[in-house]
């Protein structure tokens, strides 16, 4: 969905339409026009109460704007939660991984303690640079984690490649 505001509201909608797998004889459209102060109208252009979500609003200055039911609106909202855990948890991962673990699970039971205790410093976990999160504990226990600088020494030198 490239730049708006040089689209007109109708291909817009038709853009978020086709992306969201809605076919346009399907597509809810409203028009809100001002009747004074207090009051706006909301009259149906297109479509039904059973159509699919978003249903689409176009005000009298052409700008789109959507709109949700409750149910769908909390769906959005664990569905986003959800993907932000997942994100978080393969970025731990990664950093993890970086810094060569014996044991991965020794070192993500570490990991989610200390995110745990910064979490209830009131530090947000999106805040949280994992990266010096997972460096942190590999200075602090380093038995966690295969150190290269050992085994380099303990490789005679005309056994390296």
């Amino acid at each position: 969905m490239g730049n708006l505001s040089k689209k007109s509201s109708q291909d817009i909608i038709d853009e978020l339409s086709n992306h969201l797998g809605i076919e346009k004889h399907n597509q809810t459209i409203f028009h809100l026009t001002h009747i004074n102060e207090k009051e706006k109208k909301l009259s149906l252009k297109n479509g039904h109460e059973l159509a699919p979500e978003p249903w689409f609003i176009i005000d009298e200055n052409d700008e789109v704007k959507t709109m949700f039911s409750v149910k769908t609106l909390i769906e959005f909202l664990q569905n986003a939660k959800e993907m932000q855990k997942d994100n978080f948890e393969l970025k731990l991962e990664k950093a993890i991984y970086q810094q060569i673990p014996i044991d991965f699970n020794d070192v993500w039971i570490v990991a989610m303690d200390e995110i745990r205790h910064q979490v209830a410093k009131g530090i947000k976990e999106v805040n949280i640079d994992l990266d010096q999160l997972i460096s942190n504990i590999h200075t602090k226990h380093p038995n966690l984690f295969i150190d290269i600088k050992e085994m380099m020494q303990k490789v005679k030198p005309n056994e390296r490649l």
